[in-house]
């Protein structure tokens, strides 16, 4: 399986020769309006090749953002806008704010699926391909009205309990999970993963209306439905589940396990924002446009009864009872970050201002979960970028912190 360098919500690192100036500009300007909120709060980052941290100034790092500062000075810039209270001084914000639109940092969209009027009926149509205890199946959505393949790592012993994965904004195949070493980081744990795929941009969700670049999404219908019914009894008796996810898929798990709270004995999330509230929107904008699909034909105008309904946090009494497990970064790089982004500034500013959107998501939540009393173990990790080389670090430490929940 091919390892792609790192994984951004709402940030395709394809990037195509005709967008690179404008990116570049944007990144600028992001760097620019971080780097004054640092300077007004007398906060001094250090900067590769400045003489003297006195005559930093924002027109200075704009201009210079791409040449003198270096990868780590960046990401310190990032981290002083995301101190106690600076909600308001959000990388995301501000470039929503600007009016930046996750188009400028997105690929081509995905081929739109064209739905399949013979496809009338929701069925386990078989294995395609199977790899010791790693398989694809091909479901049949009546919904739908396509094939979706859904990933499968067996257990060694047959009557284990399951784990979903939900993956973020790519949703690829191989998912993200595979692709990151999750054969071997479960290979001795005592869970099945059913891991969907195809669901790029979609939030998991049922949308109220068929998009013209995303089809026809039921992917809530189809994943606390139709697989546990079909699937499932195929590969396992235990009825035992817990369900988590990164990015755009920890919003939907942690939202899943709040909607369907007699599903699932545990869920996590890992970098991913938990609310509809004015950031949440933000990020859930940024994610459903960037790949090229139209926000209202999902829940409607943001704001409204449906958005409510689905704000895991809103909602959160549901989750009482429930092993949870959340965290985050905070943007900071780690070494090598900068590698894994080819060099590319503007992806790179977006890595690191989309994880610490999500940080000032799962403190939120952290928050909402201790004024109700609700137990969790939520980990606020001082560096990590919005990628899988942070993701898949914190996947193992998830699924410790929940397996006792299915008997795992």
């Amino acid at each position: 399986m091919s390892v792609p360098s790192a994984e951004n919500t709402g940030a395709d690192q394809r990037t195509t020769a005709s967008r690179i100036p404008l990116l570049r500009r944007a990144g600028r300007a992001l760097i620019a309006t971080a780097a004054a909120t640092a300077l007004a709060a007398g906060l001094t980052p250090s900067i590769a090749n400045a003489q003297e941290v006195g005559t930093l100034s924002p027109e200075s790092v704009a201009n210079d953002a791409l040449g003198t500062i270096s990868p780590e000075s960046l990401s310190q810039i990032l981290y002083l806008g995301n101190l106690p209270g600076s909600s308001g001084s959000s990388m995301m914000g501000i470039a929503n704010t600007l009016g930046f639109s996750p188009n400028m940092f997105a690929g081509p969209p995905p081929p739109s699926p064209q739905p399949n009027p013979n496809i009338t009926e929701t069925k386990v149509v078989g294995m395609t391909e199977r790899d010791g205890r790693y398989e694809r199946w091909l479901v049949d959505s009546g919904d739908m009205k396509r094939g979706i393949t859904v990933e499968v790592y067996r257990a060694a012993n047959p009557g284990a309990p399951f784990l979903y994965l939900l993956d973020g904004v790519g949703s690829e195949l191989p998912s993200g999970f595979m692709q990151w070493g999750a054969a071997e980081q479960f290979a001795n744990e005592n869970v099945n993963l059913v891991i969907p795929t195809g669901g790029q941009g979609s939030m998991w969700s049922d949308w109220n209306q068929q998009d013209p670049v995303l089809g026809i999404s039921k992917w809530e219908k189809f994943i606390t439905g139709d697989l546990p019914r079909l699937l499932e009894p195929r590969i396992s008796s235990n009825t035992n589940r817990a369900i988590g996810g990164i990015s755009m898929g920890a919003g939907a798990a942690v939202t899943m396990a709040t909607r369907h709270p007699d599903l699932y004995k545990g869920v996590f999330g890992v970098s991913g924002c938990y609310s509809t509230d004015a950031l949440g929107q933000i990020l859930t904008r940024f994610t459903v446009e960037s790949r090229g699909a139209t926000l209202n034909n999902m829940w409607g105008e943001p704001g409204n009864e449906q958005w409510v309904a689905h704000d895991a946090m809103i909602n959160a009494e549901k989750l009482r009872g429930k092993a949870i497990y959340m965290s985050s970064g905070t943007g900071v790089a780690n070494p090598g970050d900068w590698a894994a982004y080819n060099n590319d500034a503007a992806n790179f500013v977006t890595g690191m201002a989309l994880e610490q959107a999500t940080g000032q998501c799962t403190h939120a939540a952290d928050r909402r979960l201790a004024d109700l009393g609700i137990p969790a173990d939520i980990d606020h990790l001082p560096t990590g970028m919005h990628n899988w080389s942070y993701y898949s670090k914190q996947i193992p430490v998830a699924w410790n912190s929940i397996k006792h929940s299915v008997g795992a």
